[in-house]
């Protein structure tokens, strides 16, 4: 074991933070978290990586999951709605997405019993501040609304209005506020931070007239490169690791069968070697 390494078999709380349709990255970092034996007792996740921790607290193999991201067609969760972008500013409703992730985790709340406890991370835009749902704090909640709290990418998803024991609240990506999560999880134990990023080199300026749809996706790749600016910036470097994802663009929502399989396997050997080398497993 190296300086920073851990205990045999020492209590491990796992964040995975950011992702987008890059969450293979994810699903190939938990199966080499898993072939080294970690002992993680606790998973924390926003945006994508909510909805890869609450499937693989749920019981889900890092194998099924990677077979799962092979099948899935992202098409089936672009369920527009008039009433969505006007009144919540997202393209899509998200009920699509609840639905699966709901019967995907048996639609399961946080006071459930899990193999591992999860916890989703969302931001709160009325109260400015994270929030952070477990078994603790919510145990009434079905963790696939808080996953769908949690990927609320502002004019993608629309925003979730949301009471509970008197608080009002409306949520966004959980992102945003990730790394207040973070800060206040260091003195809870031993932590492992994924992160996923891509390369932030822009690109040549594109042919032709700047269309709307042009116009949305570049805006939003610009503003997911600058959250994950901010996840490098306040990295706690010891016991974080960024599964880079070369030049696969945030804002890309269709990825090719190809371009999954290098994701998982970025994830998995980014992890592997990091683990080996900083941790001493």
């Amino acid at each position: 074991m190296t300086n920073s390494g851990i205990r045999p078999k020492e209590p491990i709380t796992l964040m995975l933070l950011g992702g987008g349709m890059r969450f293979p990255a994810f699903i190939g970092a938990l199966q080499a978290i898993e072939d080294k034996g970690l002992n993680i007792a606790k998973i924390v996740g926003a945006s994508s990586g909510g909805a890869v921790g609450a499937l693989y607290a749920a019981g889900m193999t890092p194998q099924v999951m990677q077979q799962e991201a092979m099948d899935l067609d992202p098409k089936r969760f672009k369920d527009f709605s008039l009433k969505s972008l006007l009144g919540g500013k997202g393209l899509y409703a998200g009920d699509v997405l609840e639905s699966w992730l709901d019967e995907k985790t048996r639609r399961a709340r946080f006071g459930d019993g899990f193999r591992i406890p999860p916890c989703v991370i969302a931001t709160d835009i009325l109260n400015y501040k994270p929030v952070l749902f477990s078994a603790a704090s919510h145990p009434d909640v079905k963790v696939s609304a808080a996953v769908r709290f949690s990927v609320g990418m502002p004019w993608v998803y629309a925003h979730r209005h949301f009471a509970h024991n008197g608080n009002r609240h409306v949520f966004v990506d959980g992102s945003y506020m990730a790394g207040v999560v973070e800060k206040q999880l260091e003195s809870q134990g031993k932590t492992l931070v994924l992160k996923v990023v891509s390369k932030r080199t822009l690109k040549s300026p594109f042919a032709g007239e700047l269309t709307l749809k042009k116009y949305f996706l570049e805006t939003l790749n610009f503003s997911m490169h600058a959250i994950e600016k901010e996840f490098i910036a306040g990295g706690k470097w010891r016991d974080t690791i960024l599964l880079y994802c070369g030049d696969i663009a945030p804002a890309k929502f269709v990825l090719t069968a190809s371009e999954k399989k290098y994701l998982f396997e970025q994830g998995y050997e980014q992890t592997v070697k990091y683990l080996e080398y900083k941790w001493g497993v």
